[in-house]
Order: C-alpha cells, then sequence, then structure tokens
C-alpha cells in the first residue's frame, strides 16, 4: 500500500519498473492526460510486449470491477473488520468509484 500512495522509499516498489508500471495503470484508470507520456515512458523501460500485458491486466481488472459495481457488490464486514476501511480511505477508493460512475 505505501508503493501505491507514494509513500514507499523504493519509487518501484521492488519491481523491475515499478514506478512506469504504476503511472500507466493509473493513467489509464484515473490521469487519463497522461496516458500517452506513460505508456512511452513504460515501453521505454520494459518492452512493448510488457507494456501491452500491463494494460491488458489492467484492462481486466477494471472490468471485473465495473461488473462488481454494476451487480451492486459492496466490501463485506470481513474486510471493514480487518481494517478495511482504512485501505478504502487511505487509497481514496471511494472517490475512484465516484470518478467512474
Amino acid at each position: 500500500m505505501r508503493v501505491a500512495t507514494g509513500a514507499a522509499g523504493d519509487p518501484d516498489g521492488g519491481v523491475p519498473g515499478g514506478a512506469a508500471l504504476r503511472r500507466f495503470a493509473n493513467a489509464i484508470v484515473v490521469e487519463r492526460a497522461d496516458l500517452e507520456a506513460a505508456r512511452r515512458a513504460c515501453v521505454e523501460q520494459l518492452g512493448a510486449n510488457a507494456t501491452s500485458q500491463a494494460a491488458a491486466v489492467v484492462a481486466s481488472f477494471d472490468a471485473i470491477n465495473r461488473v462488481a459495481d454494476a451487480t451492486g457488490i459492496g466490501v463485506d464486514e470481513q474486510i471493514y473488520a480487518r481494517g478495511g476501511q482504512g485501505v478504502i480511505e487511505e487509497l481514496d477508493l471511494e472517490q475512484i468509484r465516484g470518478d467512474r460512475a
């Protein structure tokens, strides 16, 4: 979570090209204005094949989340009991959901 919020000491989070991947994923889902520059940076660091695979993973997760949102699936009580609300708030997930609507 520290990597996702930018609070980690290593911007790559221990993943080769992690910062570029995170920027690219964020550009696909949230910051569309940065998409082309983020894609180019990802291709430069990781290559075209890895970048297209990353885009496919982001698209799959986004599609699954949209299906869950459309069916009204919410966060269950077990997630909240284990501190899930803190994660939701720290990652500002409610705002992201609102932006998609």
